[in-house]
Parts: C-alpha cells; structure tokens; sequence
C-alpha cells in the first residue's frame, strides 16, 4: 500500500473494526480507542500506524445526523450516520407491523430526514394491505410499489433514490437485499469485497452501505422486530406524528399529552375520523414508552 494516510466512507462497522471505502479501495481499518464509535456512513480520516498491521481510523467528520434506535435497555443505539432518506419497505408476505412503520416514520420527522414507503413483492397483490397504504399517502407520504423478483418498479424506485443515501429498514423476510439486489447489478461483487475485507468477521448483522450511482448509496440495515427512535426533543413522540402535531395546537392545554385531558383536539380529531385510531394508538405507544424510559 503506497498511500499512508486518507479519507473515506464507512460500508459496514463490526466489533473493533470497520470497512472503509477510500479511492475505490476497501481497507480494513482497526479503531483507535475504546469510545471510538463509528458507524456505516461516517466519513473518516485513516493513517497508517507503526504499532498496527494495517490503518487505523484516525478522526471522525462531523455527522449531518445519526439515525438511533433504542436497545432492550433503553439506551441509543446508532444505525447509520449521513443519511438523505429513510425508506420503510413493507410487503403483504410477512404480515406488515404497521406500528413499526409508523416508528421509523416518527424517528425519521425527529430528524427531519425525507421518508418513503417502499410497498414490496407487489406481484403478490396488495388488496389486503390497500387501506394502509392509502391512509399513508393520505398523509403525503410517498409510497411505491415494486416486485424485486419480477424487476416491476424498479426504474421508477432507481429514480426516486437518484440523490443522496438513503437507508432501507422494515421487518426480516420483506425483501430489502432483494431491492438492493435489483438496484445495484454489481451488488454481489461489492458484498463479496466486503466479505473478504472483513475476514469472516459477522458483517450480516450490521448495516452495509452500497453504491448505486455517482451522487446516490443505498444502506442495508439489518432486519428488526421493533424499533423505537430515541426521544431527544420535548414531545418527541408527537412530533413524530405529523397529524397529531398538527392537530395539538388546538388543544386547550399546552402542555396537552393527548391521552386523558379535558379539551383535547387530537381526541377530538379521532372521534371525527380526521386521525386514524390505528394511528393514534400507535402514537399513545410511544408516548407511554418514553414516560416509561423517563421514569
């Protein structure tokens, strides 16, 4: 290696070790420190150090924002850094959990961070699932159906993610490395490189950032059966609710948590069918888990 020190982008980060796209090489580099945390997306200064057999992370940029779930013990837990886009896939096979979009989608507001919902395997058919879909679009949030087997929708989700990184998330078995197969032809070459930089090491449980073209990456993230956004604003779980957000400035009280209180609007706006109850309960959820989390 002729270069002793650079820059780059990190694919996957593993234990005490990350990836590194740099120049269009892939280094394996070691971590500095013990509170060095780096995560896939972080841009980062390596070097060559004379006590190590190969580079070492030096420096981390200053992240645009950081994409954090909370872990069993209610402690965030990063993802991904220096995301553009958070796109949710669904499919009718498994049984969509519509509260764990719904949580993406708030961690997503949180961040002021643009969202799609990405409808897979749609050559299955999507009447079972057609209602949920239309509340969300009901809410302006883009959805797109696609069939990765079949490549239908493919071009149109390729144009849709042109711009930026954006970070596949849903539930195990809805097809996110079938879509990141379908985008990125030259997917399998890339996942092999990442393998073997990794020496074996347990890269398919972490997430793992692939090009798509010159101004645009897609980030994997491995499968979840619940996710939770960390609650780092006052009112969190409201804010991640646009209609509910909407709704509270009517509300007769300020500090109105929409749950119990005389005057609330967004109780109101339920009863009259101008908030879904699926959506509502799904924000009283959060909301009771971060009073918990508080306490």
């Amino acid at each position: 290696m002729k270069d002793t020190n650079g820059s780059g982008i990190v694919l996957a980060s593993y234990g005490r070790g990350v990836l590194v796209q740099a120049d269009g090489t892939t280094l394996h580099c070691a971590l500095k420190g013990r509170n060095q945390r780096i995560v896939c997306g972080d841009r980062v200064a390596w070097a060559m150090a004379p006590s190590a057999d190969g580079p070492c992370i030096q420096s981390v940029e200053p992240r645009r924002n950081l994409i954090e779930r909370i872990d069993a013990r209610g402690r965030a837990e990063p993802v991904a850094a220096n995301i553009d886009r958070l796109a949710i896939v669904v499919a009718v096979e498994p049984a969509p959990d519509w509260f764990l979009v719904d949580r993406y989608w708030a961690g997503a507001q949180l961040k002021d961070i643009a969202t799609a919902l990405i409808v897979n395997k749609q050559d299955l058919g999507t009447d079972a699932i057609a209602s949920q879909i239309a509340v969300y679009r009901g809410l302006r949030l883009a959805c797109l159906e696609v069939a990765s087997h079949t490549g239908a929708g493919i071009e149109d989700l390729r144009t849709e993610l042109a711009d930026g990184a954006t970070l596949l998330v849903g539930q195990s078995g809805v097809g996110k490395s079938s879509i990141v197969n379908a985008l990125v032809p030259e997917v399998a070459a890339q996942t092999a490189e990442l393998t073997r930089e990794a020496e074996g090491r347990h890269t398919t449980t972490t997430a793992r950032w692939y090009r798509l073209g010159p101004a645009s990456a897609i980030v994997d993230a491995p499968g979840v059966r619940d996710f939770a956004p960390p609650a780092s604003l006052v009112r969190a779980a409201e804010r991640g609710f646009i209609e509910i957000h909407a709704q509270s400035v009517n509300c007769r009280f300020k500090d109105c948590h929409h749950m119990e209180e005389p005057g609330c609007a967004v109780r109101t706006a339920v009863i009259n069918q101008l908030i879904t109850a699926r959506r509502y309960e799904s924000y009283r959820r959060l909301h009771r888990l971060y009073e918990k989390l508080a306490r």
